[in-house]
C-alpha cells in the first residue's frame, strides 16, 4: 500500500535522474561526437535542404526536407542521407546549416548585418517529426515566444538553398508535464475531505487505499456490434462497463484492439449522455484506435494532435480539422491576413523599412492572438459535442483538454469523478512510464478507468540503465497494481484476462504461454495448424509478373544493380499453389518452429566500436544463415514482405539491413563483401522494440550472442523474459531461431534454459557446420 506523497515524491525524484541523463546523453552527443558518427548510430540526417515551407490546419507551420540533390544525386539510395533513415513520427528535433556557422565571430562582430544574422542563427528551430520516408522527412515547428524569428530564420535558410542537418533531442514539455501532475497528485487528502481535493475512488483504488468489491450489476448479455468476439473478449467488456476500474490483460494475438472498441460502441449505448475518453503512450497506439472507431462515429470522435502526425486516412477526426470545418472562414480570413503581413515584413530591409518592420511584426502579434482567442473557443466548442475524444497520454494533459474546458462547462477543476470525461481508457499501459499514465488520471478525474496492455511485453523505454531510479520508472502502472493486489494478476478480480490468440500456430505459443500466462492460452482454430505451406495456398491468383529474357547479373556499382525482379518485357499470369513448382512437402514450408544452432564457435559475435556508448553487438555468420533461410523461402514462393527479421542489437540489425537489402556486408576488416545472391528489399528487418505491437507470417530471429569460450555465457538483452516474448510472439506460421544454444544453456537464466529444454524437444533443430 502506498500514499499520494510518497509515490509522488518517489516519481519526481526519478524524474529527475532520467531527464538529468537524457539531457546529459543528448548534450555530451552533441557536443562530443561528430555529425558523421550521430548519422550512423540512427541520430541526425546530414545534407537536407528545405524544399517547402506551409501552413498546416491550424495555422502551424510546417518544413519539408529534402536531400540535397547536389550531393544525393536523382535515385541515388547509395549518397542519400534519408535512405532507411530511423527517424519517426513524433521524434523532437532540431534543425541547423551544416556544418555549423562560426556564430561567436559574427557575435562579437561590429557590423549590423553580422549582428543580425547572429541573431537568427541562435534562435535554435525545433519541431516534431510529422511524417518520414526515404524522399523527405516533415517536421512541424513547436510554438514558441520568438515564433516570428524562427518562421524568417525558415524562410532565409529555404531561400538561400542552405544545406541543413537534423538531430533529435531531449522533450522537455514532456517531464514538465509529468512532473506537474504529480505535483496535484500530492496534493489530494487520502483520509478526508481537505480543501475540496479528496482523492477520487479511482485514486484510491491506485494506491491500494480501499478494498475493491466486484459489482454485482454486470451485463448478462449485450447486443454486440463486432459478433465474432470469443467469451473472454465479451466478459471483459461487461465486466468494464459497470466496474470502476479494470484492466484488460491481452497477450500478443488476443484482438485487445478489438475488445476496447466494442467497449467503446457499448458505452456510447449504455451512457449516451457520458464522453469517454482515450490515450495510448505512442501516436501509433492512438491512431490504431482512432482508425478501428473511424468506422462507427462521425463527427463525434475526436483525435487531439496535430493532423500531420496521424495517419492520412483519419486527419478527418483530428481537432483542427474539424475545427476548420466549423470555423473555416472566421479563421480562414485572419489566417490570410497574417500570410500577406509576413509576406511583407519579409522584403529586403532597409534602415527605414526596418521602423516599418517593427510595426507589421506588432500588428502580426495582435492578429495571431485573435485568432488564438476565436480558435480556443471554437476548439471548446468541438470537444463539448464529442463522445469519445483521442489523445496521447502526454496531450491528455494538453491546453485543448484542460484549462481550455474546464471552468467553461460547470466545472472549475476535475475533482471526486466529476471531470468532462466519464470514462478514461489507458491502451498499452505496460509500454508508458507511469507517471504518464497519472496525466489523465490527475487532470480529468474520471469516475471510471480502463486499462489495457500486457506486463509480460516490452516495458517503458527510459534513459536510465540501472540503479534506484531505473527500477522506478522501469515498472509500469500494470505491474504496481499487481504488486499492491498480491503479486499475481490471475487473482485479482477486476483483472480481465484475454484468452483467445488468433495470431500463433498453436506450437509457437506453447511456450509463452506456459512460461508467462500460467498455460491458459490458447490458440484460435482458424490459426492453431497453419503451415508455410498454408500462406501459399493463401495467395490469390493475383497476376505474377515473369520477367522474359536473360537476367541481369551483379555489378561492382551498387547504384546500378538490378533485381531480378526488375520490370521489363513482363507477361502476367496467374499461378496458385497447385501448379507451383515446389515441393508440399519441404521441411521450410512444413515446419512450424526451426532453430539453427550455431554452437561450437562457427558463428562468433563481434562489438562495433562504432556505435555510441559500450558498442552494440552483431554476428556475421548469423547474418549470412539468416539470409540463406529468406532466400529458400522466396524461393519456394514466399513473398518479401511476409517474412520479418529481429535482432536484439542495433548493430545486427544495420549488418542484416546491409546484406538482404543492399546484397553486401562490411566485414570485421571493414571491407565489402559481395555474397552473389540477389536482394530483397521488402523484408522488414528491426529491433524488438521495432516490432512490438506488430506480426508477420514468418519470424527470423537472430539472438547474435556466443561467446561459449568463457565459464558463463553472457547474454544481455536476451536476459529480458519481455524482450523474449516479444521475439517469438510476432509470428504467425513460422518461427526460425538463429543462434548458439550452448550460449543461452550457460548463461543462469533459467528462462532461456528453460526455452532451450523445450526447443531440443519440439523443435527441428538445425545444425550448423
Amino acid at each position: 500500500m502506498a500514499d499520494n506523497k510518497t509515490l509522488s515524491s518517489k516519481f519526481i525524484e526519478a524524474l529527475s535522474a532520467e531527464k538529468k541523463e537524457d539531457y546529459e546523453q543528448t548534450h555530451q552527443l552533441l557536443s562530443t561526437t561528430p555529425p558523421k558518427v550521430l548519422t550512423q548510430n540512427g541520430l541526425a540526417i546530414l545534407n537536407l535542404v528545405i524544399e517547402n515551407i506551409r501552413t498546416s490546419l491550424g495555422g502551424k507551420i510546417i518544413l519539408e526536407l529534402v536531400p540535397d540533390p547536389s550531393i544525393s544525386g536523382k535515385g541515388d539510395n547509395i549518397n542519400n542521407p534519408l535512405a532507411n533513415n530511423d527517424f519517426k513520427s513524433g521524434d523532437i528535433v532540431k534543425l541547423d546549416p551544416y556544418p555549423p556557422s562560426n556564430l561567436k565571430k559574427l557575435q562579437n562582430s561590429s557590423n549590423e548585418k553580422d549582428q543580425w544574422e547572429s541573431i537568427e542563427n541562435s534562435t535554435t528551430i525545433e519541431g516534431v517529426v510529422t511524417s518520414s520516408n526515404n524522399m523527405r522527412i516533415n517536421i512541424v515547428l513547436a510554438n514558441s515566444d520568438t515564433q516570428e524569428y524562427i518562421n524568417e530564420r525558415a524562410w532565409k535558410l529555404q531561400t538561400s538553398n542552405t544545406r541543413l542537418w537534423l538531430v533529435k533531442v531531449s522533450n522537455e514539455a514532456t517531464y514538465r508535464r509529468m512532473e506537474s501532475t504529480l505535483r496535484k497528485l500530492s496534493e489530494y487528502s487520502l483520509d478526508g475531505i481537505a480543501d475540496g481535493m479528496y482523492a477520487p475512488d479511482i485514486v484510491q483504488y491506485l494506491l491500494g487505499r480501499i478494498s475493491y468489491s466486484v459489482p454485482t450489476d454486470i451485463p448478462a448479455s449485450l447486443e454486440l456490434v463486432n459478433k465474432g468476439l470469443n467469451k473472454s473478449q465479451v466478459d471483459a467488456i461487461a465486466f468494464s462497463l459497470v466496474s470502476q476500474i479494470s484492466i484488460i490483460h491481452g497477450p500478443p494475438g488476443t484482438g485487445k484492439t478489438s475488445t476496447l472498441v466494442e467497449y467503446v460502441l457499448q458505452h456510447l449505448q449504455m451512457y449516451p449522455n457520458k464522453r469517454i475518453l482515450i490515450t495510448a503512450p505512442s501516436n501509433i497506439a492512438v491512431d490504431t484506435i482512432v482508425e478501428r472507431l473511424s468506422p462507427h462515429l462521425s463527427t463525434k470522435l475526436i483525435r487531439v494532435g496535430h493532423p500531420a502526425r496521424m495517419l492520412s486516412d483519419i486527419r478527418k477526426h483530428s481537432l483542427d480539422y474539424v475545427v476548420e470545418l466549423t470555423t473555416g472562414e472566421e479563421l480562414t480570413g485572419i489566417e490570410q491576413d497574417i500570410a500577406k503581413l509576413e509576406i511583407e515584413v519579409r522584403k529586403p530591409r532597409t534602415s527605414k523599412v526596418y521602423i516599418d518592420r517593427k510595426s507589421m511584426w506588432s500588428e502580426i502579434k495582435d492578429l495571431k492572438r485573435e485568432f488564438r482567442i476565436r480558435s480556443k473557443k471554437s476548439v471548446r466548442e468541438v470537444l463539448i459535442g464529442s463522445k469519445v475524444v483521442v489523445s496521447t497520454l502526454h496531450g491528455s494533459g494538453s491546453w485543448e483538454l484542460t484549462s481550455n474546458i474546464y471552468g467553461f462547462v460547470g466545472e472549475k477543476t476535475p475533482q471526486g469523478g466529476t471531470g468532462f470525461f466519464d470514462t478514461v481508457i489507458i491502451d498499452e499501459v505496460s509500454q508508458a512510464m507511469e507517471p504518464s499514465c497519472w496525466i489523465p488520471i490527475v487532470n480529468h478525474a474520471p469516475s471510471r478507468l480502463v486499462l489495457a496492455g500486457d506486463n509480460k511485453q516490452l516495458p517503458p523505454t527510459i534513459h536510465l540503465t540501472d540503479g534506484k531510479d531505473f527500477r522506478v520508472l522501469s515498472n509500469s502502472l500494470f505491474d504496481r497494481i499487481v504488486k499492491v493486489y498480491g503479486g499475481d494478476e490471475f487473482k485479482i478480480p477486476f483483472v480481465k484476462f484475454l484468452n483467445i490468440q488468433y495470431r500463433m500456430c498453436e506450437k509457437c505459443m506453447v511456450f509463452p504461454s506456459w512460461e508467462w500466462y500460467h498455460g491458459e492460452l490458447k490458440a484460435a482454430d482458424s490459426v492453431k495448424d497453419k503451415k508455410v505451406v498454408d500462406l501459399l495456398r493463401e495467395y490469390t491468383a493475383e497476376p505474377k509478373e515473369i520477367v522474359k529474357g536473360k537476367p541481369k547479373g551483379r555489378t561492382k556499382d551498387k547504384s546500378k544493380r538490378i533485381r531480378k525482379s526488375n520490370k521489363a518485357s513482363v507477361e502476367l499470369v496467374t499461378k496458385k499453389i497447385e501448379v507451383l513448382e515446389v515441393d508440399e512437402a519441404d521441411p521450410d514450408l512444413i515446419e512450424q518452429y526451426i532453430w539453427y544452432d550455431t554452437q561450437g564457435g562457427t558463428c562468433s559475435e563481434s562489438i562495433d566500436d562504432s556505435t555510441i556508448g559500450s558498442g552494440s553487438k552483431y554476428n556475421i555468420g548469423e547474418c549470412y544463415i539468416v539470409q540463406e533461410h529468406i532466400k529458400k523461402l522466396i524461393r519456394l514462393g514466399v513473398r518479401e514482405r511476409d517474412i520479418g527479421v529481429i535482432a536484439p542489437y542495433s548493430a545486427q540489425v544495420s549488418r542484416l539491413r546491409s546484406l538482404i537489402r543492399n546484397g553486401s556486408l562490411e566485414d570485421e576488416y571493414g571491407e565489402d563483401t559481395e555474397d552473389g545472391h540477389d536482394v530483397y528489399p521488402d523484408v522488414e528487418i528491426s529491433t524488438v522494440d521495432g516490432f512490438q505491437g506488430r506480426e508477420k507470417e514468418i519470424i527470423i530471429l537472430s539472438l547474435v550472442r556466443s561467446n561459449f569460450e568463457i565459464n558463463k555465457a553472457e547474454v544481455g538483452f536476451l536476459s529480458d523474459f519481455r524482450r523474449l516474448n516479444v521475439s517469438i510472439t510476432r509470428c504467425k506460421k513460422q518461427l526460425v531461431i538463429v543462434g548458439d544454444m550452448e550460449t543461452m544453456e550457460r548463461c543462469g537464466v533459467q528462462m532461456l534454459q528453460d526455452w532451450c529444454e523445450w526447443c531440443t524437444e519440439h523443435a527441428d533443430i538445425r545444425y550448423i557446420e
